[in-house]
């Protein structure tokens, strides 16, 4: 057998087993990392794709050492071959992508690539007959049994080292890897062009008379080996589209739902993004974490929540909410990248796992991926929505094991929302002594709830011409045995963002009903006003509790009444209106709370069910200093009797206030000018003493409350 020098071929062969091995290592890398029910479809792809990659470049090198080849297509022998390759490919994917290599592995492993790969040289030369067209004949295989050993022995020696050198690569977090894995590569080519010249000494071809081939000699190797390795790049690439496809979009989720409409809505999915849900993302962290720690690297975890997302529900409808969810969904899953992972974990939240990372410096391009995706614009049928989002970031190990790393990144993500949104923030130190202080806060509050710690006072509210008590409003206020007194301002927030907000409420509409029922029990009838949340909104049981409540503690409907924040009111639209259908029909009476503060139609008011409004204590602290103020209040009463409804004043302080809300034909006022909140003891006292002065006197005064109220 003679050896071509063909210095074409040897780099078209060098040059194809370098690509090969590269794109292999990447493979073999995401089949590490990926955690998916997807990987045995991945292990199958890619074992496909590195198997039919050694079995072409196997041609190349017979081109470089035989002439005269005659290719019989579909023969026994070129099958075989083809499916030792797989054999191969399989073994090697499956072995060096495991999370942890043993020894013993990497040497049946690499005996299995050794021999494998003997075996399907012989094949593959079997299935290329090299034919001698002066003779018509063709060769026959023989060996020679020491260089065949000697064969065998290296190529085994070859593959357990580099079974080993590749499972190292996955693992490694280096600054150079690129530079490593190409290296890795060239020797690679050059190692698998030596051993096949190997495989070549170890056997002898003698002459017989040649069957007529199938298909004619091809006059020009270098464009057979051309067109070979231009197939192993098209290869290559089908089997890298085919896992990311897999990766991104779940082609077996696709079908499964298909073919089963209740897939979705497994314990781990989200049934309207297809998302994983919190559940999942939370194993998928832990996966994450374990494996983080195996490599030395970290992880960071992005915190996602929309800006201005609430308004979409209310404006067009929760229809056209869920189809921006789910658009939003298919954007993050474009915007991170294949290693990474996106979960849905709340109405508008969103959260993204980013591996493999050894800097801030990886995570930035991501996550400005992720702000950028959002903020384009969202045509939904037939509606322009723009939205943005708000990214807080956290990385593992640095910011805090794997139950504060959610914390913090959510930290970082309401510190991002402070700065003006549409951005993203990493969790820092300033963040930190905030978060630190939230932790606390969720820790006292979760004890604040079960031992009881919260409490109500109540503000008096007073007709404005007769000075006479009309009522008071229900105000929490949170007794920590250590810090005192705590303003609701203080804390609500904090119970929002920890899920305890309802329970809170709960309570509040409890007690609020009780303190009117013991009111009653002890010669008092109270009439109270309690701040309704814009969580209780979603409660879609909230008439039939407050039925419930007052049935059970025998409360007329004139003496309970809720108070729902303009703002919620502007926010929540839709939502609002439909509440107060519903209360009307439940003769539930409603206050709206905070006029004035914020834009709002004063035509708006006829088209609302409600019964009472309460003017902004800001328009109160300048009704005799600005005449604008004092303007806007006269049109708001005037309005407001026009449609029935009752006016209240709040924040009245001093006199010249209270004579100016008299003038102007307020109904009802309440403020630091008559009693500040106080318990609900000395409110019956203060009510009891008034009646008792007023029997006396005939009359009310604003020197009583205060006398009282002291």
């Amino acid at each position: 057998m003679n050896f071509h020098d063909d210095i074409w071929l040897i780099l078209l062969s060098l040059t194809a087993s370098g690509f090969a091995m590269y794109i292999t290592l990447g493979f073999i890398s995401h089949l590490y990392r990926t955690t998916s029910r997807y990987k045995s479809v991945l292990l199958g792809v890619y074992s496909f794709a590195i198997g039919s990659g050694l079995w072409a470049i196997l041609f190349i090198n017979l081109l470089i050492f035989h002439d005269n080849l005659s290719l019989t297509i579909f023969s026994a022998d070129m099958l075989a071959a083809w499916f030792v390759a797989l054999i191969i490919g399989l073994t090697l994917c499956f072995v060096t992508s495991k999370k942890v290599v043993v020894l013993s592995n990497l040497i049946l492993g690499g005996a299995l690539i050794g021999i494998g790969s003997y075996a399907m040289f012989y094949f593959a030369l079997a299935g290329l007959n090299e034919i001698n067209h002066v003779s018509s004949t063709v060769a026959l295989i023989t060996f020679e049994p020491l260089s065949l050993l000697l064969a065998i022995s290296v190529a085994c020696i070859a593959s357990v080292i580099s079974l080993a050198i590749i499972a190292w690569i996955k693992d490694f977090s280096g600054e150079n890897k690129p530079f490593i894995k190409l290296i890795f590569s060239v020797i690679t080519g050059i190692t698998i062009l030596a051993i096949h010249a190997i495989f070549n000494t170890s056997i002898m071809l003698k002459t017989a008379q040649a069957a007529q081939p199938f298909v004619s000699t091809f006059a020009d190797k270098t464009m057979l080996a051309l067109v070979i390795t231009l197939g192993l790049v098209c290869l290559f690439l089908l089997a890298f589209v085919i896992a990311l496809y897999y990766e991104k979009f779940g082609v077996s989720n696709l079908m499964a739902r298909k073919n089963n409409p209740d897939a979705a809505n497994t314990g781990f999915k989200d049934p309207l993004t297809q998302l994983p849900n919190r559940r999942a993302f939370q194993h998928e962290l832990q996966t994450a974490v374990k494996r983080s720690a195996r490599a030395s690297n970290t992880i960071a975890l992005a915190y996602i929540d929309l800006d201005h997302f609430k308004p979409i529900n209310d404006n067009f409808g929760h229809h056209v909410g869920d189809a921006v969810l789910f658009s939003v969904a298919q954007r993050l899953n474009a915007a991170v990248r294949v290693c990474d992972s996106v979960a849905r974990i709340g109405g508008d939240e969103f959260v993204a796992l980013i591996d493999e990372i050894k800097s801030d410096a990886d995570i930035i391009p991501i996550v400005e991926r992720i702000v950028q995706s959002i903020k384009e614009p969202f045509l939904i049928q037939g509606q322009q929505i723009d939205i943005s989002c708000s990214v807080g970031i956290a990385v593992y190990p640095r910011d805090g094991d794997i139950d504060k790393l959610m914390v913090c990144a959510d930290a970082a993500m309401y510190k991002a929302k402070e700065s003006g949104k549409n951005q993203f923030r990493f969790f820092d130190s300033e963040i930190e002594s905030a978060s630190d202080q939230m932790l606390e806060m969720q820790r006292d509050l979760r004890l604040a709830i079960e031992n009881n710690e919260f409490s109500l006072v109540f503000q008096p509210k007073i007709h404005c011409k007769t000075q006479s008590p009309v009522g008071a409003e229900a105000l929490i206020r949170w007794n920590h045995p250590t810090k005192g007194v705590i303003l609701p301002i203080d804390f609500i927030p904090a119970a929002e963002r920890f899920g305890l907000i309802n329970q809170i409420n709960d309570w509040v509409v409890t007690e609020g009903c009780r303190a009117i029922y013991r009111a009653r029990e002890a010669g008092t009838n109270l009439n109270i006003s309690i701040n309704l949340a814009r969580q209780q909104f979603r409660n879609p049981n909230l008439v039939d509790e407050i039925l419930q409540l007052r049935k059970r503690y025998k409360i007329p409907a004139k003496n309970l009444m809720f108070e729902i924040k303009e703002t919620t009111a502007i926010r929540n639209e839709e939502q609002f209106k439909q509440l107060l259908r519903q209360f009307k029909a439940a003769d539930i009476k409603v206050a709206l709370d905070d006029f004035g503060s914020h834009q709002f139609s004063l035509s708006y008011l006829q088209h609302l069910n409600i019964d009472e409004i309460k003017l902004d204590k800001v328009f109160i602290g300048q009704i005799n200093e600005n005449k604008t103020s004092r303007s806007l209040v006269d049109a708001v009463i005037r309005l407001a009797h026009a449609l029935d409804l009752n006016v209240v004043a709040e924040g009245v302080e001093t006199k010249a206030q209270h004579d100016a809300l008299v003038d102007l034909n307020c109904d009802h006022m309440q403020g630091y000018l008559f009693s500040a909140p106080i318990p609900e003891e000395k409110l019956l006292k203060l009510f009891q003493q008034l009646s008792i002065n007023f029997k006396s006197t005939g009359q009310f005064s604003v020197s009583d409350y205060q006398t009282e109220a002291a």
